[in-house]
């Protein structure tokens, strides 16, 4: 999404940019609406989703591009991260991120059910023990932001595991899934991404033909 632009350019182009796309894109489209109920959840101490795909390395600033190709390559759909980058992307002379509800918009043209939504640590797995791919948002404010997808999870060592566009190929060959591992509390601290309406956002993402749980 958005990385390493300076911040008061960030906020400049921000004020520009809304005061333009308003109109079009009604709070409701932008922001999360769908929230895990309060009852307890139940899922495994531990999943790994069987993944044949390749791990594949960003261009610079696409990662919405490439998490949304991989989630669709996972559901047997043809994708590239650096096509869909150009899909979701604002026209404009210079960058300015994919906001979430243009990965959503693209998910859903491509006959995936894609929600926004927010929760803590326990929903992430619970959706992730579902067999989902989960597009999360990370970062710090202003300063970045980042879209990687979780892919499993392991209690008993406390790690998640993620595709991250930033990462690429992992070489060696890893025994465990995905390309990068996280500690529960380096991605939260990260997941906590300091962006108001944002915080702890993840994007579920499934078949059309399958309803959703929640």
């Amino acid at each position: 999404m958005l990385k390493y632009i300076p911040v008061v350019q960030l906020i400049a182009v921000f004020l520009f940019v809304s005061s333009l796309l308003t109109p079009y894109f009604p709070t409701t489209d932008i922001f999360p609406l769908e929230y895990q109920s309060r009852e307890a959840l139940v899922f495994p101490d531990y999943y790994s989703p069987a993944i044949t795909d390749g791990y594949y390395l960003q261009g610079y600033n696409q990662c919405a591009g490439y998490a949304t190709a991989f989630v669709q390559r996972y559901y047997n759909q043809l994708a590239l991260g650096s096509e869909n980058y150009e899909e979701m992307s604002y026209p404009l002379p210079f960058d300015i991120g994919v906001p979430p509800h243009r990965v959503i918009n693209h998910l859903r043209a491509n006959d995936l059910t894609a929600t926004a939504r927010t929760g803590d640590i326990d929903t992430l797995k619970y959706y992730l023990s579902q067999g989902r791919p989960i597009i999360v948002m990370v970062g710090d404010g202003l300063k970045w932001q980042h879209y990687m997808v979780a892919v499993g999870y392991n209690n008993i060592n406390d790690e998640i595991y993620f595709y991250d566009p930033e990462t690429g190929p992992s070489l060696p060959l890893r025994q465990k899934p995905g390309n990068l591992t996280l500690s529960t509390d380096r991605f939260l601290s990260i997941w906590e991404n300091n962006l108001p309406f944002f915080s702890q956002m993840f994007i579920t993402v499934e078949p059309q033909q399958q309803e959703s749980e929640v």
